[in-house]
């Protein structure tokens, strides 16, 4: 189905419309362009962050509509069309409709969900407590044994082979930082004379063609319960790693971690191979806070072992590793290595000319920014700042880049104040096109905000090393890590999180005075070839093992 011959029987029903687009930028656009009922309704991704599923439940069924569409369409993260069918079927709607990846819609009716889907959710759950049984079980008798220092081999016997695992199952993935930490530190190990065996559920482009790629997917007949479809997908990589280890003998595992992802380890167990564990964040406070869990004692349990019988934890703050204190770690095996940029990519010698063609940018003094259009990365205090300073200065221009959940409210306001001639909002781009963008900026920014509450700021921003390998004058967030790495009036300039005005302020220093622009980039490019390479962060990793390790030929 289409979406105008939807709108056009809808026109004739009362009551509102309800829309769930998560990261679907166009449904509302959309709906409203074809739409002339005024009752259109929205439940954004943030609404529902950090709800328990009763609270879910009162916010999705406190009002009957006369329609329901969730979005399927630009996911960012892994989501099924059975999650999202269940999802509808909690909603108190006449009509449901779901938009698929491709832009179709396809209406759920009643009789779907009770002959179709009330079945299928209850074979998983069958199929998925005979998953779960054998992995709690291991997780309780490992975790007797938690307390006591373990004895390994950590010497690399084999060779430079590397088995890369990412359990989390992302699916096709084209840009963010995850693509970008992936893609550089397999680059960096290749650099150094490895190969390098990939496994994920979908294949990730831009990787180099000599890795190979093992595409395992998910069993789709668990979508219904996305929990037990990643508890399950710990014996699907198991299976097919194991074919690997026989074939090639790898010398270490890498895994970058996710919530329930034990199979590195246990592989690492298994065939006594040393094992690194990449850890973003502990994917259980995620969960719990930013999202939901249910089988939340199975998680933690899942989540102790890996850390525990991993050999090196690689962890990209100081924060992150203040976050693990509770597991009890030994000290010595974790290893702080922020992110890094392949410094070849990104370089100050890239030609911006064509992006700044394309945009209508010369002439101007471009501000600069890439990433999620979230909250947290501060995409609305430049924005902000952009209103304030458009009026003051007729030389600045804004080339915001990337897509997210306020790109479109951001959009809109630009409009609505006659601006939108001075900020160019590109949409998502590929990785590989980034330095040709980021090239085209004068000065880039990092507005970074904290995390709500008392919750510490853990992250270690790509996009931050990325603008100093690019050799660009940067204002960034005075925040942990990032207000370490960027030195006010050395290699940058700090602002405080969500200050407009002190943004402002800071821009307008740098649009008016090219030699500080030109001596902050060089600055910044020193340090990131100094401290800041996935070249570099290899070379930690590898060393960590050295005094394990016999020459390796």
């Amino acid at each position: 189905m289409q979406l105008p011959e939807i709108l056009n029987d809808l026109q004739m029903e009362e009551g509102n419309i309800l829309l769930l687009p998560f990261e679907d930028q166009s449904l509302y656009r959309l709906v409203r362009e074809s739409f002339t009922g005024e009752n259109v309704d929205q439940l954004l991704k943030s609404d529902l962050s950090g709800k328990s599923f009763r609270e879910m439940l009162k916010i999705l069924r406190h009002t009957r509509y006369a329609a329901v569409i969730v979005s399927l369409h630009g996911a960012a993260v892994h989501r099924t069309e059975a999650a999202m069918e269940i999802l509808l079927a909690s909603v108190r709607a006449k009509r449901k409709f779901l938009r698929l990846e491709d832009g179709r819609y396809r209406e759920i009716t009643h009789s779907r969900l009770l002959f179709a889907l009330i079945p299928r959710f209850a074979i998983t759950l069958l199929l998925g407590i005979l998953a779960v049984i054998p992995i709690y079980a291991a997780a309780v008798l490992a975790g007797i044994g938690l307390h006591r220092d373990i004895k390994r081999n950590l010497s690399l016997r084999y060779g430079k082979t590397l088995l890369f695992i990412r359990s989390d199952l992302p699916g096709m993935l084209t840009a963010g930082g995850s693509v970008s930490h992936i893609q550089g530190v397999i680059s960096a190990f290749l650099k150094d004379g490895w190969s390098v065996v990939y496994m994920a559920d979908a294949k990730m482009d831009g990787i180099n063609p000599h890795v190979i790629q093992d595409i395992i997917r998910p069993l789709s007949l668990l979508g219904a319960f996305d929990e037990l479809q990643l508890l399950v997908y710990n014996y699907q990589m198991i299976i097919h790693a194991a074919r690997h280890i026989w074939r090639r003998r790898p010398s270490l595992i890498y895994q970058r971690h996710s919530v329930f992802g034990i199979s590195g380890v246990l592989l690492s167990r298994l065939f006594r191979i040393p094992m690194v564990l990449e850890v973003n964040a502990s994917e259980v406070w995620v969960k719990r806070n930013w999202s939901r869990i249910l089988l939340f004692d199975l998680a933690t349990r899942c989540e102790a072992l890996s850390l525990r019988f991993a050999d090196r934890i690689s962890v990209v703050s100081s924060v992150i590793r203040d976050q693990l204190s509770p597991y009890r770690l030994a000290s010595e095996k974790i290893l702080v290595i922020p992110n890094g940029v392949d410094a070849n990519a990104f370089r100050p010698d890239i030609d911006g000319t064509k992006v700044r063609q394309e945009y209508g940018l010369n002439g101007f003094v471009v501000v600069g920014f890439i990433g999620t259009f979230t909250r947290w990365h501060g995409v609305e205090t430049l924005f902000d700042a952009a209103c304030r300073l458009i009026p003051v200065d007729p030389r600045i221009m804004f080339l915001l880049i990337g897509d997210g959940d306020l790109r479109s409210s951001l959009h809109q306001r630009a409009v609505d104040k006659h601006i939108a001639d001075r900020i160019v909002f590109t949409g998502m781009i590929q990785h590989a096109q980034a330095p040709q963008y980021l090239a085209a900026c004068d000065i880039l920014v990092s507005p970074h905000l904290g995390f709500e509450g008392t919750t510490r700021f853990f992250g270690s921003p790509t996009k931050l090393f990325e603008y100093m390998a690019m050799g660009k004058a940067i204002v960034a967030s005075n925040l942990e890590q990032i207000g370490e790495v960027i030195q006010d009036g050395v290699n940058g300039l700090h602002m405080q999180p969500g200050d407009t005005e002190g943004l402002v302020y800071q821009l307008l220093r740098l649009a008016r005075d090219e030699r500080m622009r030109q001596r902050l980039g060089a600055n910044a490019r020193k340090d990131v070839m100094k401290n800041y390479t996935w070249d570099k962060n290899a070379e930690r990793i590898l060393g960590s093992f050295a005094q394990h390790q016999p020459e390796i030929r």
